[in-house]
Protein backbone atom coordinates (compact mmCIF):
# COMPACT_ATOMS: atom_id res chain seq x y z
CA UNK A 1 0.00 0.00 0.00
CA UNK A 2 1.07 3.58 -0.94
CA UNK A 3 1.89 6.17 2.16
CA UNK A 4 1.03 8.66 -0.38
CA UNK A 5 -1.99 7.74 -1.64
CA UNK A 6 -3.97 7.11 1.67
CA UNK A 7 -2.09 8.99 4.93
CA UNK A 8 -2.32 7.86 8.22
CA UNK A 9 -5.42 9.76 9.96
CA UNK A 10 -2.93 10.14 13.30
CA UNK A 11 -0.48 11.72 11.01
CA UNK A 12 -2.31 14.18 9.42
CA UNK A 13 -1.82 17.74 10.04
CA UNK A 14 -3.78 19.32 12.37
CA UNK A 15 -6.36 21.98 10.95
CA UNK A 16 -5.39 25.69 12.01
CA UNK A 17 -7.71 27.32 14.75
CA UNK A 18 -10.45 29.89 12.70
CA UNK A 19 -9.29 33.72 13.26
CA UNK A 20 -11.86 36.77 14.00
CA UNK A 21 -10.17 39.13 10.82
CA UNK A 22 -10.91 42.78 9.66
CA UNK A 23 -13.30 41.30 6.80
CA UNK A 24 -15.73 39.40 9.07
CA UNK A 25 -16.52 42.19 11.55
CA UNK A 26 -17.11 44.71 8.54
CA UNK A 27 -19.49 41.47 7.29
CA UNK A 28 -21.03 41.26 10.53
CA UNK A 29 -21.19 45.39 11.19
CA UNK A 30 -23.44 45.76 7.61
CA UNK A 31 -25.60 43.04 8.41
CA UNK A 32 -25.94 44.56 12.56
CA UNK A 33 -27.10 48.17 10.27
CA UNK A 34 -29.49 46.50 8.12
CA UNK A 35 -31.21 44.61 10.54
CA UNK A 36 -31.66 47.90 12.84
CA UNK A 37 -32.82 49.94 9.84
CA UNK A 38 -35.55 47.66 8.61
CA UNK A 39 -36.77 47.69 12.27
CA UNK A 40 -36.48 51.11 12.26
CA UNK A 41 -38.75 51.21 9.07
CA UNK A 42 -41.26 48.57 10.68
CA UNK A 43 -41.62 49.81 13.99
CA UNK A 44 -40.73 53.55 13.55
CA UNK A 45 -43.08 56.49 12.64
CA UNK A 46 -41.81 57.03 8.89
CA UNK A 47 -40.78 60.70 9.43
CA UNK A 48 -37.39 59.91 8.16
CA UNK A 49 -38.88 58.76 4.61
CA UNK A 50 -41.84 60.78 4.66
CA UNK A 51 -41.06 64.10 5.76
CA UNK A 52 -42.40 65.60 9.24
CA UNK A 53 -44.83 68.58 8.18
CA UNK A 54 -48.15 67.87 9.59
CA UNK A 55 -51.12 68.82 7.17
CA UNK A 56 -54.57 67.73 6.20
CA UNK A 57 -56.08 66.04 2.76
CA UNK A 58 -59.43 65.94 1.52
CA UNK A 59 -59.19 63.12 -1.26
CA UNK A 60 -61.99 60.82 -3.25
CA UNK A 61 -62.15 57.09 -3.48
CA UNK A 62 -64.43 56.08 -6.72
CA UNK A 63 -66.03 52.12 -6.77
CA UNK A 64 -67.59 52.16 -10.14
CA UNK A 65 -69.58 49.28 -9.28
CA UNK A 66 -71.04 48.07 -6.33
CA UNK A 67 -74.88 46.19 -5.44
CA UNK A 68 -77.18 48.68 -3.97
CA UNK A 69 -77.13 46.28 -1.23
CA UNK A 70 -73.83 47.15 0.14
CA UNK A 71 -75.35 51.40 0.04
CA UNK A 72 -77.48 51.83 2.62
CA UNK A 73 -76.51 54.28 5.61
CA UNK A 74 -76.06 51.49 7.39
CA UNK A 75 -72.97 50.21 5.87
CA UNK A 76 -72.05 53.21 4.35
CA UNK A 77 -72.02 56.52 6.17
CA UNK A 78 -71.04 60.06 6.54
CA UNK A 79 -68.59 60.32 9.64
CA UNK A 80 -67.78 56.78 9.96
CA UNK A 81 -63.90 56.03 9.72
CA UNK A 82 -62.28 54.62 6.58
CA UNK A 83 -59.78 51.52 7.96
CA UNK A 84 -56.67 50.36 5.10
CA UNK A 85 -57.67 46.90 4.81
CA UNK A 86 -54.25 45.83 4.62
CA UNK A 87 -52.41 47.72 7.22
CA UNK A 88 -55.36 48.13 9.53
CA UNK A 89 -54.40 52.05 9.44
CA UNK A 90 -56.89 54.99 9.87
CA UNK A 91 -57.43 56.39 6.70
CA UNK A 92 -59.44 59.41 7.79
CA UNK A 93 -63.18 60.22 7.99
CA UNK A 94 -66.27 59.96 5.63
CA UNK A 95 -67.16 63.81 4.67
CA UNK A 96 -69.55 62.65 1.78
CA UNK A 97 -71.32 60.41 0.36
CA UNK A 98 -72.23 60.73 -3.55
CA UNK A 99 -74.23 58.24 -5.59
CA UNK A 100 -75.01 58.22 -9.07
CA UNK A 101 -76.22 55.20 -11.61
CA UNK A 102 -73.69 52.90 -12.81
CA UNK A 103 -72.64 52.95 -16.30
CA UNK A 104 -71.15 50.24 -18.59
CA UNK A 105 -69.61 50.48 -21.71
CA UNK A 106 -71.16 48.06 -24.44
CA UNK A 107 -69.45 46.88 -27.70
CA UNK A 108 -72.26 47.35 -30.53
CA UNK A 109 -70.35 45.10 -33.07
CA UNK A 110 -73.22 45.67 -35.55
CA UNK A 111 -72.80 49.62 -35.83
CA UNK A 112 -69.14 49.82 -34.61
CA UNK A 113 -69.61 51.75 -31.45
CA UNK A 114 -68.92 51.69 -27.84
CA UNK A 115 -72.53 52.31 -26.31
CA UNK A 116 -73.18 53.58 -22.66
CA UNK A 117 -76.16 51.43 -20.73
CA UNK A 118 -76.99 51.90 -17.30
CA UNK A 119 -76.55 48.49 -14.89
CA UNK A 120 -79.76 47.61 -13.27
CA UNK A 121 -78.69 46.87 -9.40
CA UNK A 122 -74.99 48.65 -9.27
CA UNK A 123 -74.40 51.98 -8.33
CA UNK A 124 -71.13 54.12 -8.67
CA UNK A 125 -70.11 55.32 -5.37
CA UNK A 126 -67.64 58.68 -4.44
CA UNK A 127 -66.28 59.34 -1.10
CA UNK A 128 -64.99 62.27 0.17
CA UNK A 129 -62.44 61.21 2.93
CA UNK A 130 -61.00 63.57 5.13
CA UNK A 131 -57.57 62.87 6.98
CA UNK A 132 -54.57 63.80 8.93
CA UNK A 133 -51.56 63.50 6.59
CA UNK A 134 -47.85 64.09 6.57
CA UNK A 135 -46.73 66.15 4.11
CA UNK A 136 -43.24 65.95 1.44
CA UNK A 137 -43.55 68.02 -1.11
CA UNK A 138 -46.11 66.43 -3.90
CA UNK A 139 -46.37 63.26 -1.37
CA UNK A 140 -49.09 62.64 1.12
CA UNK A 141 -48.71 59.91 3.22
CA UNK A 142 -51.62 59.07 5.99
CA UNK A 143 -50.52 56.77 8.69
CA UNK A 144 -48.07 55.39 6.78
CA UNK A 145 -49.74 54.84 3.56
CA UNK A 146 -49.19 57.29 0.12
CA UNK A 147 -51.93 58.27 -0.95
CA UNK A 148 -51.55 59.16 -5.00
CA UNK A 149 -54.57 59.84 -7.84
CA UNK A 150 -55.38 56.64 -9.21
CA UNK A 151 -53.61 54.48 -6.66
CA UNK A 152 -56.50 51.59 -5.55
CA UNK A 153 -57.03 51.69 -1.85
CA UNK A 154 -58.36 48.55 -0.22
CA UNK A 155 -60.76 49.79 2.89
CA UNK A 156 -63.01 49.10 5.22
CA UNK A 157 -65.62 50.60 7.29
CA UNK A 158 -67.27 49.16 10.36
CA UNK A 159 -69.88 47.54 7.87
CA UNK A 160 -68.28 46.79 4.80
CA UNK A 161 -65.50 45.82 3.35
CA UNK A 162 -64.84 47.10 -0.57
CA UNK A 163 -62.09 48.93 -2.79
CA UNK A 164 -61.82 51.64 -5.15
CA UNK A 165 -59.24 54.36 -6.63
CA UNK A 166 -58.67 58.06 -5.48
CA UNK A 167 -59.82 59.74 -8.33
CA UNK A 168 -58.61 63.53 -6.53
CA UNK A 169 -56.67 64.46 -3.67
CA UNK A 170 -56.59 68.24 -2.23
CA UNK A 171 -54.77 69.52 0.54
CA UNK A 172 -56.75 71.45 2.80
CA UNK A 173 -56.63 73.50 6.06
CA UNK A 174 -57.66 72.75 9.44
CA UNK A 175 -61.18 73.84 8.73
CA UNK A 176 -61.21 71.86 5.09
CA UNK A 177 -60.96 74.75 3.45
CA UNK A 178 -58.86 74.14 -0.21
CA UNK A 179 -55.20 75.80 0.25
CA UNK A 180 -54.18 77.27 -3.27
CA UNK A 181 -49.95 77.00 -3.52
Amino acid sequence: MDPKKFPDPAHSEQKKAYRFNIIDFALMLVIVAAVAILAYIMIGDNTVFMGDEDGMVLYTIEIPSIKNEFISSFLLAKGSTIIDSVRTNELGIIQDIQITECIELTNDLAAGVVREKVRDGFSRVIITILAKCKKDGVKFSVNGLTIMVGMQLSFRTPYLIHYGNCTSLVEVDEEGNIINE
